[in-house]
């Protein structure tokens, strides 16, 4: 049974296929309902605060709420602490076998403690914990149904591809992240399964909001070839701030965690909400409402008080822990900096009005993958997002700008990161699983693999090549066979050093 994962045949993989439709429809509902929930509590979260702005009576009303508020999500988050932060982190940790969360607790405690989150006004995003969640409907079905092992986790990541789908209208980045970010390697059968459930997730998601774009700038002009200096030199400033971001963000939970209580820590990140919510409402929330009004009129003084108030509120609202993402916000915040570049630059220069926007646009771009260190994603995203394809070139200049000065910087991409600090302090979550499982990894250029004989590599313990992939056909290794870049490797491993194993395989199959 254990080598069926090593079997190619049609009808398997169509099987699979047709899993991934489902996986596609259940996670699409899931993260749609979630979209939907997050706007509804969002909305009213304003608007209660709004109300109590002009009659202070109502705080003693609000006050309680706020504080159920806090109880209640405490209580999740510490009965289901996978559900937790971001969501995309735990994700990763699940298809790299460190956790082995009940999809049903973990999908339930990220709804409705994300909802009420969002409620209290916290500066957090939907795409993470949608993510998660379409990874748990992925998990879901794969218990129930899948073949291998092998399996169940591809369809966790087409879940998790279709929850981004969902979250923006964007399968095509659901499908990228997911190989950019997740795999970080490109397979024939994984792009099929979740581009099938990220196609099917997106037409759900397009049954309760429609077709448009989720951003509705205007982009009348673009950025003439001999101002190209400007995207670049923006592209600088992004790198900077991915480093400058990357580094807060980590120093700020660990200076959280200092703090025993949960409860007090979400406690501060609502109190903080809550005076923003009376001085500054702007910057509350996702950020959709701030996207929709951000315009050139508002001025560099406005605007650079957003840019700090929005990545204040955006840094507490994660570091609690409170289960909610940093995807959208990051994105929000990458708008704000390039907005004040861009009147900056506008008015220095004496530059057209009209490229207000491109800069915003650029700017969303070269943030994300500065943070994330995923820049296809980013400007498939961004293009999604907008419905525009006019700046594909300029988008992937400011993107590549952005990857080289952070990479300078020694930034780690922040989901590794989290990741990382996940697998350091909540060793209690870490799968304890028996068995052996395959897995399928890619002999990548200058690796240490690369024209190796295989008798001349340190393959890890409990680890078996079975199986190599090159050209279109399979054959079955010796210790005199050579790899060579591009070869697809087929182990069969241990399940319960899987975590080590995964490591050691990457430290010889990836890049020196």
């Amino acid at each position: 049974m254990k080598f069926q994962d090593i079997e190619k045949s049609s009808n398997k993989n169509l099987y699979l296929i047709g899993l991934s439709v489902l996986v596609g429809l259940t996670a699409g509902i899931l993260a749609s309902l979630y979209r939907l929930a997050l706007q509804v509590a969002e909305n009213l979260g304003r608007y209660w605060y709004g109300q109590a702005s002009k009659q202070p009576i109502l705080l003693f009303v609000l006050i309680p709420i706020i504080l159920l508020l806090v109880f209640v999500i405490t209580l999740l988050m510490k009965k289901f602490p996978m559900s937790s932060g971001s969501g995309i982190p735990q994700v990763k940790g699940l298809l790299q076998g460190a956790f082995q969360p009940n999809w049903l607790s973990t999908a339930f405690a990220k709804f409705v403690a994300g909802s009420l989150a969002m409620l209290g006004g916290l500066s957090l995003g939907r795409e993470g914990p949608s993510v998660q969640l379409g990874a748990s409907m992925g998990q879901m079905v794969g218990e129930k149904l899948a073949q291998t092992e092998r399996h169940r986790r591809i369809l966790i990541a087409s879940g998790a591809s279709a929850g981004l789908a969902a979250a923006f209208n964007a399968p095509l980045s659901g499908v990228m992240f997911t190989l950019e970010e997740v795999f970080k390697y490109f397979s024939p059968l994984i792009l099929l399964t979740c581009m099938t459930s990220a196609v099917i997730s997106d037409a759900v998601s397009q049954l309760f909001f429609g077709s448009g774009s989720v951003f509705h700038f205007i982009v009348k002009g673009s950025i003439a070839l001999q101002d190209y200096w400007l995207i670049i030199l923006l592209g600088i400033i992004l790198g900077l701030f991915g480093a400058v971001y990357n580094k807060t963000l980590l120093w700020g939970q660990k200076w959280m965690k200092k703090i025993p209580r949960v409860y007090v820590r979400v406690l501060i990140s609502f109190i903080a909400a809550g005076v923003l919510a009376f001085t500054f409402p702007l910057v509350i929330g996702s950020g959709h409402t701030l996207m929709d009004q951000l315009s050139f009129g508002w001025g560099l003084g406005l605007l650079s008080l957003i840019f700090l108030g929005k990545f204040f509120i955006s840094m507490i609202s994660y570091i609690s822990g409170v289960p909610g993402g940093i995807f959208f916000p990051l994105l929000v915040l990458g708008a704000a900096l390039g907005a004040v570049f861009a009147i900056i630059a506008i008015h220095t220069l004496n530059l057209p009005e009209i490229w207000f926007s491109n800069f915003v646009i650029l700017s969303m771009a070269g943030a994300f993958t500065a943070i994330v260190r995923a820049p296809m994603t980013g400007i498939l995203l961004l293009v999604e997002m907008t419905g525009s394809f006019s700046h594909l070139l300029p988008l992937a200049l400011v993107s590549v700008v952005a990857y080289v000065v952070a990479d300078l910087l020694h930034s780690e991409p922040i989901y590794d990161s989290l990741l990382h600090n996940m697998l350091l302090e909540n060793k209690e979550v870490q799968a304890v699983a028996s068995g052996e499982m395959m897995v399928e990894m890619i002999v990548q250029y200058d690796s240490q693999a690369e024209n190796q004989r295989i008798a001349q590599l340190t393959l890890p313990e409990s680890c078996l090549l079975v199986s190599v992939h090159r050209s279109g056909q399979d054959t079955i290794p010796n210790g005199r066979t050579i790899l060579m870049a591009g070869d697809y490797l087929t182990f069969m491993i241990s399940k319960k050093n899987e975590v080590q194993i995964r490591q050691d395989l990457q430290k010889i199959l990836t890049e020196k």
